[in-house]
């Protein structure tokens, strides 16, 4: 009798880490490439980007720069306050199905290197996010390979880089990731429950394939963080807590479901929210779930809230705390 591969398999077969074909470790796009068409059931378009640094706003505000790979994302998650960024009503409501790849973007770093204007100019030390609308590594980035070639040309300037991913093919970019001196990788993981994940959101890897990418990080020396954004409904929020708990993230954080209240203001889909009311996800939920998960963190491990985290890399000489106070001062000043 042949033995049925479980759902984790199945999610490490589809985001299999195999590095792209790249000559001289460059990514050159070319006319005659072999470019996929499609990542799954979504189209892959190839476009030239006016731009690919862009200054951080928002809760990115931190940051010199944001990063974005791509425009759209083929996770697709149903509370993803992304698909309000996308140019048109039409991408908005197709989001998932399409990706667009920024096929100049290592041209445009380069470029970005040699700005004489100094707000746009790449330096080391520079604060970078990447990404805030868009996951620097889905699927299609496993045969494309424009991430690591970002990497590859980041590298000479060290910025103080920040990834943020759910996605395992992030552990193909080790060899790079360990060059940096100041990065942290952030994993999103949502939930210890497969059949909420599942729910939320289906075309995601496994939670259980993203805890284990986290741990090849950490066993790799490349530090990483934890967001818990948003938390979906959780079955044992202790027992997660200690799971998360044993990689020593440099950064644990957590979010909660949010309205959207317009284009400009990142914010759960109204699909999402009433998936959580039926789920009866609540805030006092939320609220003891991360009770129990930062009483499984310990007092040397905060479990920071909404604005507080996604701090920038710290300076040599800047300490990580200070870098999240100055977060939590602009986020009482925002709500008062």
């Amino acid at each position: 009798m042949t033995q049925q591969p479980s759902a984790e398999g199945i999610q490490r077969s589809l985001f299999d880490q195999t590095k792209p074909a790249m000559p001289h470790g460059i990514w050159v796009p070319t006319l005659t490439a072999d470019r996929p068409n499609r990542s799954g059931s979504a189209a892959v378009e190839y476009v030239d980007s006016a731009s690919v640094l862009t200054p951080g706003a928002g809760f990115t505000k931190r940051f010199k720069f944001t990063l974005n790979p791509y425009s759209g994302c083929r996770f697709a998650c149903e509370y993803c306050y992304a698909r309000f960024f996308a140019p048109s009503v039409e991408d908005q409501e197709a989001w998932g199905e399409w990706v667009r790849v920024k096929q100049n973007a290592v041209d445009l770093i380069e470029r970005a290197k040699r700005s004489r204007v100094a707000a746009r100019r790449l330096e080391s030390g520079d604060a970078i996010y990447m990404s805030s609308v868009t996951d620097p590594y889905q699927p299609v980035e496993r045969k494309i390979g424009l991430t690591r070639a970002i990497l590859e040309a980041l590298l000479p300037v060290q910025p103080r880089l920040t990834i943020q991913t759910r996605s395992p093919i992030v552990t193909r970019d080790i060899d790079l990731l360990r060059q940096f001196r100041r990065i942290r990788v952030n994993f999103t993981v949502t939930t210890d429950w497969e059949e909420m994940r599942l729910r939320y959101e289906p075309h995601c890897p496994a939670n259980e394939v993203r805890l284990e990418a986290a741990q090849e990080l950490v066993t790799a020396g490349v530090p990483i963080g934890i967001s818990i954004s948003p938390m979906l409904p959780m079955r044992d929020p202790a027992t997660f807590g200690r799971r998360i708990a044993a990689l020593n993230a440099a950064e644990y954080v957590t979010q909660f479901f949010k309205p959207t209240r317009s284009r400009f203001s990142a914010g759960s889909t109204a699909a999402a929210l009433a998936k959580m009311r039926e789920d009866g996800w609540t805030d006092q939920r939320y609220e003891a779930a991360r009770v129990a998960i930062q009483r499984a963190l310990g007092p040397d491990k905060p479990l920071l809230r909404d604005a507080e985290g996604y701090a920038p890399v710290p300076e040599h000489n800047e300490p990580v705390e200070q870098l999240h106070q100055a977060g939590m001062e602009k986020h009482s000043t925002a709500r008062g």
